[in-house]
C-alpha cells in the first residue's frame, strides 16, 4: 500500500558555531621618541578590532588588528601620557559543517593583560583576547503534515511557529568632523577613545529597511601645553542607513541591532592651522532578522484500519518568537577611592559587558557584569586610576506569558555619569539597554516516513455492525478507535459526541 505524504517546509535558523578562540599577546617594545619616559604605569588594555570576516566553505577566516594602549604618568607624576603598539592577528574557525546561506556574527573579548615597566622607556606585555563568532545559517526543514490514503487515520497538531523571512548583514561608516568646544585648548595627542551605537528607530520598505540611530563617541585628548591634564570630549553623531534585506516584509518582526566594528580618530586643523578639530570615521555593522508569526501543522500519530503501520519518528524544536524585550535600566555604585580622596574625574568609561537572561517566577530575570574605568585626580590633584567590576541586575515582566521560554539577550551601556560623595567616595550611574528576542521553544515528536505490512492485515469481526465499549471519564477516542480500527470521527457520529475524549463513564457504541 502506498501512501502520500505531504510535507511542509519551515524556514529556521540553525546555529552553526557559537563559541570563541583565543589570541595570545607579547609584546617587548621600546617607548616611541616623542613619549616621555615612564614614572607609573596607569593602566594597560588590548583593543582588538575586526577588519573583515569571511565564509569560506566550512571555515570562517576573520582578520583584525590589535592595540596595545598604555596609560602611565611622566617622570614628574603630574602628567597622563599614551602610548599604543598595533599588530595585526587572523582566526580561522572550523565550522560544523559548510555553510549555505550563512551570517557570522563576530565580536571580541579581552580574556587579560598583564604590563610592566622593564625601564622608563621599555614595556614588557603578556595577555590574551578571544574572537567569538556566532554562525547562523538559514535552513529549510520539512516535516510530514499530512497523509493521504483512504485507510488511514492520523492525528494533526497545529504548532505556533516563527518563519525567518529573512537574514541580513551589512556594514556601513559613518564619518564626521567634530570641532572642540570653545574654551577647550588645541588638541596634541588621544590619549583614549571609545564608540558606542545605537537603534533609535526602524522602517521595513518593500524589502529593505530603512535604520536611524545615534554613535556616542567619547574622547580624551591631550593638549598642546605642557604639564595640562587631558580634556574629555563627548559627541553624538546621527546616522541613517538603508539595508537590503530580501524576503522582510511590512508585517514581519524584526530583530535589529548595531555593533560599532571599527573606528578611528585623527587630529585635523582649522582654517587657522590650529589643532581644534576631529575627524572620526566609524564602521558600524547592522545585523537583522526578520520574522513571520505562521503554524506548523504536523503528524504525531496514525494508523491504519486495514493493514498494521511500520512508522517512523523523529523529533524537532520548533522555534516561535514571542516577544522582542526592549527594557531600559539604571544601576547605581557607590565606592570609597580610600584616604587619598578623590578631587576631579578626568575620564569615565565602560571596557567590557555582558549579560544573561533567564525566566524567573513571572518575569525574564537580566543579570551580567560591567567593568568601571575611572581616571581622577586624588585629594593632592595628583592623577590615580581605579576600576571595578561590578554586577548588575534588572527584570521585565513576565507575568501572564509561555513558560519556558530561551533567549539570547544583549546589553549596551549607553552612558555613564557620576556623583563625588564627600572626600573619597563617588557614585557611579550606569544607564543600560538590555533587548532580548525571546522564544518558546516546542519540542515536538512527529512522524517521518509511514509504510503498510500488506502481508499482515488487520483481523475484523465482520459479524457486527456495532459493538458496545465501556469508556471511563476522560478516556481518550483516538486510542479506543485504534485498538478497534475504525475512526474517531465514526465513533462521534454514532454517539453524537463534540469533543476528542470522554465527558462521562459510561457505554460507547463502535462502529465495525
Amino acid at each position: 500500500m502506498e501512501y502520500t505524504l505531504n510535507r511542509q517546509t519551515i524556514s529556521a535558523n540553525e546555529v552553526i558555531f557559537d563559541g570563541c578562540q583565543e589570541q595570545p599577546i607579547d609584546l617587548d617594545f621600546s617607548l616611541p621618541d616623542y613619549c616621555p619616559d615612564i614614572q607609573r604605569i596607569l593602566k594597560c588594555q588590548v583593543y582588538p578590532c575586526i577588519t573583515s570576516r569571511n565564509i569560506l566553505g566550512d571555515h570562517l577566516e576573520v582578520e583584525g588588528s590589535a592595540t596595545v594602549k598604555v596609560l602611565y604618568l611622566d617622570l614628574g607624576a603630574c602628567c597622563i601620557r599614551c602610548c599604543e603598539n598595533t599588530k595585526p592577528f587572523s582566526a580561522s574557525i572550523t565550522l560544523k559543517r559548510t555553510a549555505e546561506n550563512a551570517v557570522a556574527f563576530t565580536k571580541t573579548r579581552v580574556e587579560y593583560i598583564n604590563c610592566r615597566a622593564t625601564s622608563p622607556r621599555r614595556l614588557d606585555i603578556h595577555g590574551a583576547f578571544s574572537v567569538c563568532a556566532k554562525v547562523v545559517d538559514k535552513t529549510e526543514n520539512q516535516v510530514v503534515s499530512g497523509i493521504e490514503g483512504e485507510d488511514i487515520q492520523q492525528k494533526v497538531e497545529s504548532v505556533p511557529a516563527s518563519r525567518v523571512n529573512a537574514v541580513s548583514q551589512q556594514q556601513f561608516p559613518v564619518t564626521e568632523v567634530l570641532e572642540i568646544g570653545e574654551g577647550k585648548p588645541p588638541a596634541q595627542t588621544i590619549v583614549r577613545s571609545g564608540a558606542n551605537a545605537n537603534v533609535q528607530d526602524f522602517k521595513v520598505v518593500s524589502g529593505k529597511v530603512i535604520l536611524k540611530g545615534e554613535v556616542s563617541l567619547k574622547l580624551l585628548y591631550a593638549p598642546e601645553a605642557e604639564d595640562v591634564m587631558p580634556e574629555a570630549m563627548e559627541y553624538v553623531i546621527p546616522y541613517s542607513q538603508m539595508l537590503d534585506c530580501d524576503g522582510v516584509e511590512e508585517e514581519s518582526v524584526c530583530d535589529v541591532n548595531v555593533d560599532v566594528t571599527n573606528f578611528n580618530v585623527q587630529i585635523k586643523n582649522d582654517s587657522s592651522g590650529e589643532n581644534t578639530l576631529f575627524e572620526a570615521d566609524v564602521k558600524l555593522s547592522a545585523n537583522l532578522v526578520a520574522y513571520e508569526d505562521t503554524e506548523v501543522s504536523v503528524v504525531t500519530d496514525a494508523y491504519s484500519t486495514n493493514y498494521d503501520l511500520s512508522l517512523d519518528y523523529q523529533s524537532r524544536i520548533i522555534p516561535h518568537l514571542v516577544e522582542i524585550v526592549s527594557d531600559n535600566s539604571a544601576q547605581k555604585n557607590s565606592f570609597d577611592l580610600g584616604e587619598a580622596g578623590i578631587s576631579k574625574v578626568v575620564d569615565l568609561w565602560n571596557e567590557m559587558s555582558n549579560v544573561s537572561a533567564e525566566e524567573d517566577n513571572g518575569s525574564l530575570s537580566f543579570t551580567g557584569k560591567i567593568n568601571l574605568c575611572l581616571l581622577a585626580l586624588n585629594g593632592e590633584g595628583k592623577p590615580f586610576y581605579f576600576e571595578r567590576v561590578v554586577d548588575f541586575a534588572a527584570s521585565h515582566d513576565w507575568s501572564n506569558k509561555p513558560a519556558g521560554v530561551l533567549c539570547d539577550p544583549r546589553v549596551n551601556v549607553n552612558n555613564l555619569s557620576y556623583r563625588i560623595t564627600g572626600a573619597s567616595g563617588i557614585e557611579i550611574k550606569a544607564e543600560l539597554k538590555l533587548t532580548a528576542a525571546v522564544f518558546l521553544r516546542s519540542s515536538c515528536k512527529m512522524i517521518s516516513d509511514i509504510s503498510a505490512d500488506e502481508t499482515h492485515p488487520k483481523q475484523k469481526d465482520a459479524s457486527a455492525a456495532l459493538t458496545i465499549y465501556f469508556a471511563d471519564a476522560g478516556e481518550n477516542l483516538w486510542d479506543i478507535a485504534r485498538s478497534y480500527c475504525t475512526s474517531v470521527d465514526a465513533i462521534k457520529k454514532e454517539n453524537e459526541l463534540a469533543e476528542d475524549s470522554v465527558e462521562n463513564r459510561g457505554m460507547l457504541l463502535i462502529p465495525m
